[in-house]
């Protein structure tokens, strides 16, 4: 098969997937994509051979460093720009504000846009000869490009107190003021950095900003002690079978919960409790988190890093989300002065030992450094060992060399 055949063939399957995905009588992104002026044909050929037809590309727009992303086809014969923009907290937009944009995405794009991603709004595919002119209008809309580079990401909150009944802080507020935090904010769309940051909130151990593992600096919402358990309203639910006891005991994955034959309901051990909330999934509004509601705060989750995905680590339980504000600029001080660029700061932390690092800043943090949080199951996972772990295996591997080495 000659090189041309095999593009009429790529072309071919393209274009059946295309009709494929334009069939049955639910509205097709593809139809939609077709009244703009996106380069389908890069689309369908991608969905042909299974893989991506762009490559990542340059682009300079003056004064600006971050917030644009510029890509190419592996043929070349298609380009394209996109523009980051910041969303606000929750992704709440108001629609004002979306019509607005709508209407600088015909003016200098194609008429797409993206506003639910974790990282920011995106313009699709701008117009590069426009770009300068670009960045004044999106600002003149109150927004503004950012979110891409070795600097500060656009933080992400859960929907948190503004829809959710199991937020147990403000989560929008606590991305807001991180946002507005001045070492912050004066250097959104600066590169300064080895490599990027993230700080997500989340308003309950459930993590739905996935704080957890996407984050260099994460804060979740917990509480201290047992579920606060309405025993009137839970004895109704078991009366009108509504739920079950034994679900509740099976599939609490710390055994916190036990039968209490006496009273025909449960009993809660506070001290077994991982916080996992799965009887407060199922018995909620009988089962609520406790009332003495705290924010745990994480550091070092990343998905991509030079030594692979790593969970957040427990770091300290907060009174109050602001009370990390030192601590977090003191981290991103220690990895920006010593750190080789793509090292995110979970590698950091991971190469100079968690525990030692934490601990040399800890003064900036309201608790001992003991405070933090060690039964939130969700929390403590790890891809990579702690520093204990870490010393206990060689420790072992010690013993097996002597003892066999002799």
């Amino acid at each position: 098969m000659t090189v041309n055949d095999k593009d009429i063939a790529i072309s071919d399957k393209g274009a059946k997937i295309l009709e494929y995905l334009e069939s049955g009588k639910w509205p097709s992104h593809v139809t939609e994509i077709k009244k703009t002026k996106y380069p389908i044909r890069a689309y369908s050929s991608g969905l042909a051979i299974g893989e991506t037809q762009w490559y990542g590309g340059s682009a300079k727009i003056r004064y600006v460093y971050t917030g644009f992303i510029a890509r190419r086809t592996k043929d070349g014969k298609d380009s394209e720009l996109h523009f980051r923009i910041y969303h606000p907290s929750g992704q709440f937009y108001r629609t004002e504000m979306l019509r607005k944009i709508l209407d600088f995405s015909d003016e200098y794009g194609l008429g797409l846009i993206e506003v639910i991603g974790q990282t920011g709004g995106m313009i699709i595919s701008m117009n590069p000869e426009r770009a300068d002119e670009a960045i004044d209008a999106i600002r003149n809309l109150g927004t503004d490009v950012g979110d891409t580079g070795d600097t500060y990401r656009d933080f992400a909150s859960c929907v948190g107190p503004a829809l959710c009944e199991y937020s147990l802080y403000d989560t929008l507020q606590a991305r807001d003021h991180y946002m507005t935090y001045e070492p912050i904010y004066n250097n959104l769309s600066n590169q300064l950095f080895p490599f990027k940051v993230k700080l997500k909130f989340s308003g309950c151990p459930m993590d739905c900003a996935r704080a957890s593992h996407r984050a260099d600096f994460g804060f979740i919402g917990t509480w201290e002690g047992s579920p606060d358990v309405d025993w009137g309203l839970l004895q109704d639910k078991i009366r009108k079978d509504d739920l079950k006891i034994e679900r509740l005991i099976k599939e609490c994955p710390s055994g916190a919960i036990s039968e209490n034959r006496e009273s025909g309901g449960i009993k809660i051990d506070s001290e077994k409790c991982k916080k996992s909330m799965n009887c407060i999934r199922y018995a909620f509004p009988a089962i609520k988190p406790g009332k003495n509601r705290k924010v745990a705060l994480l550091a070092g989750g990343n998905i991509k890093g030079r030594f692979g995905p790593k969970m957040g680590k427990p770091v300290s339980i907060l009174d109050d989300y602001a009370q990390a504000k030192e601590f977090i600029m003191k981290i991103i001080s220690i990895w920006e002065d010593g750190s080789p660029h793509k090292d995110r700061i979970g590698d950091m932390l991971f190469k100079s030992g968690f525990s030692k690092t934490v601990e040399a800043v800890s003064s900036s943090l309201p608790t001992e450094i003991e405070g933090h949080p060690t039964g939130q199951q969700r929390i403590i996972a790890s891809a990579v060992l702690t520093d204990e772990e870490r010393e206990g295996y060689s420790k072992w591997v010690d013993n097996i060399v002597k003892e066999y080495g002799e």
